[in-house]
């Protein structure tokens, strides 16, 4: 079920609105957190009930994991850890889970091409979110080590990882900010101005996605997987438009997941801040999926060393955690070149730093830019192969143009505006802070973003994001 679907919009959510109230007034305690748990689990199996097994086992496991991880009392006032090595073993089967499924068919026919060979797996379907809640269980499990995590409450564990808001393609938050908003000692009711500014906030989102990113997809898709190379004008076009796509459908899909959360009383963490507006690759990764970027750091770049050990090991440090956050975004040799470029580009802008070397803001911003969208190329060709032939259009080297006449005015207009967007239209963040002259223009503005929202959702594509 998707946030831009009909069923979600007009079935799904105003009944869990309603259970939700109805379930609060009722003053049983549990009641709430039980109703939002089952109705999230029902969100999730809507796909394919069968995850549901899979995700149950993780759920199950983790829990019982972390209770075991959790400091022991000790003599005085010191507490006993865990010894590293069951953290080591907890972490290690969920990435053993995550790998199996998601990674197995890519190590085999990689392994198979080294070896000359052709070896032939299984298909396996990958569970819908596995990556994501995955690194929440991960989260967890390092926080119940530390002792971070007073409770032993596993219905509030259990509406952490399954929370519908969240649980399919983030943002990635961390127990400590959910478990004061959501356990199962709240004061369960709905809020107007939470519910009004989450409507907002989602009608904003579901603009972006099905107005904005929706419109780039219906041209530039055609072009990125066409067996025939594009030509000059053709292949720019589409990495500018793949660029502007990706922005709005996850700028769109986080401010979904933020507003349908605030609805519900709780408050995530922002996951996106105009990223296209950064000067350097530092920047950039502080404003683009802001929640992984501090995932990636917290749990991988600073257990690596981070820049405690020396500059070369610092560089080394961000290439590796790049490269897997490259990874980590599909099983595919293009992530991990996409990984690895944007390693580079980090220590780089590092080593400019320490230097201290001054540029012209324009220009910074345009090598940034530039960078990224080029980057995209990688992120959005499914095969390398396909990736070259788009470069080599963008060099010139297929001609000018591509004989099916893809890209027009139309579609060069549309490159265009979406700059204009990213750049100088504020984002989410500050129209919301705006001091509206009344209500009366602020439910206006709702119903406009809506209804013009609404009126094109007969076909809705997914998310880029539901892919990882």
């Amino acid at each position: 079920m998707l946030f831009n679907s009909y069923q979600f919009v007009f079935v799904f959510l105003p009944l869990l609105l309603m259970g939700y109230e109805l379930f609060a007034l009722s003053g049983a305690r549990l009641a709430v957190p039980v109703f939002l748990v089952f109705g999230s689990l029902f969100f999730y199996g809507w796909w394919d009930w069968r995850y549901l097994f899979l995700f149950g086992f993780s759920i199950a496991f983790n829990y019982a994991w972390a209770q075991a991880l959790r400091p022991r009392p000790a003599a005085g006032a010191q507490r006993r850890l865990a010894p590293r090595a069951m953290l080591a073993a907890g972490a290690a089967a969920n990435l053993g889970l995550l790998g199996y499924f998601k990674y197995r068919n890519f190590f085999v026919s990689s392994a198979a091409a080294l070896a000359g060979r052709h070896w032939t797996t299984a298909t396996i379907v990958l569970p819908l979110a596995i990556s994501f809640f995955t690194f929440e269980q991960l989260t967890y499990l390092v926080s119940a080590w530390r002792g971070e995590i007073e409770t032993r409450d596993f219905l509030s564990y259990a509406l952490f990882i399954t929370f519908f808001p969240h649980l399919i393609a983030g943002p990635i938050v961390r127990y400590g900010e959910i478990f004061p908003q959501l356990n199962r000692g709240s004061r369960y009711r709905l809020s107007a101005g939470n519910l009004s500014a989450g409507l907002m906030i989602f009608a904003i989102g579901l603009f972006k996605k099905v107005i904005i990113a929706d419109t780039f997809k219906l041209w530039l898709d055609p072009i990125f997987d066409a067996a025939v190379h594009p030509g000059f004008v053709d292949a720019w076009a589409a990495t500018l438009a793949f660029a502007f796509e990706i922005y709005f459908d996850f700028s769109g899909y986080s401010d979904m997941a933020i507003g349908l959360a605030r609805m519900l009383n709780v408050r995530f963490p922002e996951n996106f801040d105009s990223p296209y507006k950064a000067r350097g690759a530092i920047e950039f990764w502080r404003r683009w999926h802001i929640t992984l970027s501090f995932f990636l750091r917290d749990y991988l770049y600073i257990p690596l060393g981070g820049n405690r050990r020396g500059k070369l090991r610092q560089h080394f440090n961000l290439f590796v955690t790049m490269l897997l956050g490259g990874l980590w975004h599909g099983a595919n040799w293009t992530f991990v070149m996409w990984g690895a470029l944007h390693g580079l580009a980090l220590s780089a802008n590092h080593l400019w730093r320490e230097r201290k070397f001054r540029m012209p803001a324009a220009l910074a911003w345009m090598l940034t830019f530039s960078f990224v969208t080029l980057a995209w190329v990688l992120f959005r060709a499914h095969s390398i192969g396909r990736t070259a032939a788009m470069f080599s259009g963008m060099a010139g080297l297929n001609g000018t143009g591509w004989a099916a006449g893809a890209v027009g005015p139309p579609e060069l207009r549309q490159c265009v505006a979406g700059l204009f967007l990213v750049l100088c239209c504020p984002n989410r963040q500050t129209i919301m802070r705006w001091e509206w002259r009344s209500d009366y223009l602020y439910a206006a503005a709702f119903a406009a973003l809506a209804a013009m929202s609404l009126l094109q959702m007969s076909n809705p594509p997914p998310f880029i994001y539901f892919q990882f």
